[in-house]
């Protein structure tokens, strides 16, 4: 189990938990991010700006906190 911010760009994990409050789990909720979801990392840029993954057929722009906080299985051990 890694972080989603370690996770490698173009590989895919699925979401196996989110180490954050109600508040932030209610607006990845939101945005298709939830425990079960396939995630896709697009693509990271500079030390602080966002990255960018898909969730289905939907990209996503998510800050490095956020991604930090959801932690993804690859099926690699």
């Amino acid at each position: 189990m890694m972080s989603l911010l370690e996770l490698e760009k173009g590989k895919e994990g699925r979401v196996v938990l989110i180490q954050a409050g109600r508040g932030l789990i209610n607006k990845l909720d939101g945005l298709g991010i939830r425990p079960g979801v396939s995630v896709k990392k697009k693509s990271v840029s500079l030390v602080e700006s966002p990255i960018l993954i898909s969730v289905g057929r939907t990209q996503i722009a998510i800050g490095r906190g956020m991604a930090s906080k959801i932690m993804v299985e690859t099926g690699k051990k």
